[in-house]
C-alpha cells in the first residue's frame, strides 16, 4: 500500500526537479458531488467546495501530465431523494477526501503561452489516483485507488497567466463512502434482512471547477525568434 501511494506522489512530482521549461502551476476551486446509493442519479446534488493544487508539464503543444492534491468533504442525504425506500432508509453522511492524481491532457487544438500568440483549447484527459477517507487508509489495497476522467477548456490570458474550466469524473473501488458499511439491515431493525443498498455498484464522486494557472519561467530565448 506505501509503495502505491509513493509511487503516485513520485510520478506527480518527477519533472519538477528536472526541468521548468513548458511547466505551469495553479489552482482549482470549484465544487464536489458525490453519486452512489444515497444519490444514484443527480449528478450536481449537494455540491460542496472543493479545491486543487496542480503541476503541469507540457510535452508539447497538443499533450501534458498534471499532478494534482485535491481535497473535499462530500455529502449526501436521502431525504433529497425521489425514491421511497432512500427516505425510509434516512442515510446522511459526510466524508473527507484528500486525493493525489496523476493526469494526463489532451487537447484537440494546439496550446501555448507566448509573447505574441495566445491560445484556447478545449481537452479531456485520464489518469491514476490515490485518496484517504477520512484521512485513513482503507485496509483493501484497491480502496484507496481512483481512476479519474474527464473534459476541459483552457484559455491563455497572458505569456505566463492562463485559465480554464474542469470537470472530472473518479471512479473508485469501494462502496462505503456514504458510510453504508452493511447491505442489508440487521435482524433488530425495522426491516430485518430487507437490501439496504446495492452491493454491486461502487461509488464514484465528481470534482469541478474554475482554475487558474502561472507558466514558470523557459529557459532565455532570443528575440529574434519570438
Amino acid at each position: 500500500m506505501k509503495q502505491i501511494g509513493i509511487s503516485i506522489i513520485l510520478l506527480i512530482t518527477f519533472h519538477i526537479g528536472v526541468s521548468q521549461k513548458n511547466a505551469d502551476i495553479g489552482l482549482l476551486l470549484g465544487g464536489a458531488t458525490y453519486l452512489g446509493d444515497v444519490n444514484q442519479e443527480t449528478p450536481f446534488r449537494i455540491v460542496r467546495p472543493a479545491g486543487s493544487l496542480f503541476y503541469r508539464y507540457n510535452f508539447h503543444s497538443r499533450l501534458a501530465l498534471k499532478g494534482s492534491l485535491q481535497y473535499t468533504r462530500l455529502a449526501g442525504d436521502d431525504a433529497l431523494s425521489e425514491f421511497s425506500y432512500q427516505t425510509l432508509r434516512n442515510q446522511q453522511f459526510t466524508s473527507d477526501i484528500l486525493g493525489a492524481s496523476a493526469f494526463f491532457e489532451f487537447n484537440f487544438l494546439r496550446f501555448e503561452q507566448a509573447v505574441r500568440h495566445r491560445y484556447a483549447s478545449p481537452y479531456i484527459g485520464a489518469g491514476l489516483g490515490f485518496m484517504l477517507v477520512d484521512f485513513k487508509l482503507a485496509p483493501n489495497a484497491m480502496e484507496n485507488i481512483t481512476i479519474p476522467f474527464g473534459v476541459g477548456v483552457k484559455i491563455g490570458l497572458t505569456e505566463r497567466l492562463a485559465m480554464g474550466l474542469e470537470y472530472t469524473l473518479n471512479r473508485t473501488f469501494r462502496d462505503d463512502l456514504d458510510k453504508i458499511s452493511d447491505w442489508r439491515y440487521n435482524s433488530s431493525g425495522s426491516f430485518p434482512l430487507k437490501q439496504r443498498a446495492n452491493p454491486q455498484n461502487d461509488d464514484w464522486f465528481t470534482f469541478f471547477g474554475v482554475f487558474l494557472s502561472y507558466k514558470l519561467k523557459d529557459c532565455v530565448t532570443c528575440p529574434a525568434y519570438l
